[in-house]
């Protein structure tokens, strides 16, 4: 994992978007990124121009900078705060994914509205913004649906199974628990008994880098799909975030077979950060 310069925050007047922007605080002091907070409004929600170009100006000097201010007083270590506005000229996430590529962004960390409600039919035949931003991302993108508890991250999950690309997210885990001084939390899973002496000798091997990399770790196997062994441990454990990798791109399948990235996304009760990779690393 390289060194975190850049963050990007998509930010709205939206408690969530402000508590995204508190974690981005915390997640860069004594790291020295630098933050931009990206807000996008729709030209075509006023009647002309220049009353776009006022009520932007409002929003900006009564509503967002006295915000951003307090997050900078709160994090005195961190650089200030960039605060970018654009003009919505295409889908809102196409915007996020673009000047993510555009300014070289390391991480984007932003909110997720979770998991549609069991009658609402529509919504689960489309993926939400933030998830359309892991889809396409080409840098790691942190998701939350619960507000975060601040202010450090102490315990990660690191869920693994037998899929390619599995194995990508131990390096750049390995390198955040170093960064944060945080124990990692090794989760094997697979529903096929068949697999778990596999996964066991996995685990083992990989625990044997993570010690030698002097990080604190713990190992669980489990018989279970992975999202199910994710939401039990999250649920019984002090998760601060759990990382995760996730396939690139659209697939017709996904409009009636939610992808197992999308499951943990929107069900998670704590943050998660999705790693994008078409094949596996060595350790």
């Amino acid at each position: 994992m390289k060194k975190i310069k850049k963050i990007l925050v998509p930010f709205d007047n939206n408690l969530r978007s402000i508590a995204a922007l508190d974690y981005a605080a915390m997640f860069a002091t004594g790291i020295e990124a630098k933050i931009t907070a990206l807000h996008l409004a729709d030209p075509d929600d006023y009647r002309s121009i220049s009353e776009y170009n006022n009520e932007i100006a409002e929003l900006v000097n009564d509503d967002l900078l006295p915000k951003l201010k307090d997050i900078q007083s709160n994090y005195p270590d961190i650089q200030k705060i960039d605060l970018q506005i654009r003009g919505l000229q295409k889908p809102i996430h196409e915007h996020i994914i673009d000047f993510a590529a555009e300014n070289e962004i390391d991480f984007i960390i932003l909110r997720s509205h979770g998991m549609p409600g069991e009658d609402d039919w529509e919504d689960h035949f489309k993926n939400t913004i933030a998830y359309k931003v892991v889809l396409e991302s080409l840098c790691p993108v942190f998701t939350f649906t619960k507000i975060p508890e601040l202010p450090k991250i102490q315990n990660i999950l690191v869920p693994l199974d037998l899929t390619e690309g599995s194995l990508f997210k131990v390096p750049f885990a390995i390198n955040l628990a170093m960064q944060f001084g945080a124990k990692l939390h090794l989760l094997s899973s697979s529903e096929h008994e068949d697999d778990l002496e596999e996964l066991k000798d996995q685990l083992y091997e990989i625990e044997e880098e993570v010690r030698y990399k002097k990080v604190d770790v713990e190992h669980h196997l489990v018989q279970s799909t992975l999202p199910e062994a994710i939401a039990a441990y999250t649920a019984n454990h002090k998760i601060d975030l759990t990382i995760i990798m996730n396939r690139p791109g659209f697939r017709w399948s996904d409009l009636w077979i939610s992808p197992k990235a999308k499951r943990i996304i929107t069900h998670s009760q704590v943050p998660v950060i999705s790693l994008r990779s078409s094949k596996p690393v060595d350790i």
